[in-house]
């Protein structure tokens, strides 16, 4: 018999390629974010034609990443109860 997980449900198993994923997608996130806001607030350069496709692809990586892994991970209302107050 197999012993139950924490986190049954979610596709990717292993607690360590779940949080380095988290951190990269969240790190590239805000890295990129930062790119769009400067390149919007000032004329010196223009990089749209670089952060547009790159936005497009991080979004879908981050949304998948999300629907995949962290939504099946979110415990249900029952579970967020103390087993003593159930």
């Amino acid at each position: 018999m197999s012993t139950p997980t924490q986190t049954p449900n979610v596709v990717v198993q292993n607690p360590n390629v779940r949080k380095a994923a988290g951190i990269i997608l969240g790190a590239a996130g805000i890295i990129l974010g930062t790119a769009v806001v400067v390149d919007g607030a000032t004329a010196a350069f223009d990089i749209a034609e670089i952060t547009t496709p790159i936005t497009a692809g991080y979004l879908c990586l981050s949304s998948l990443f999300d629907l995949a892994v962290t939504v099946p991970n979110v415990p249900t209302p029952r579970s967020l109860l103390r087993r003593d107050l159930r």
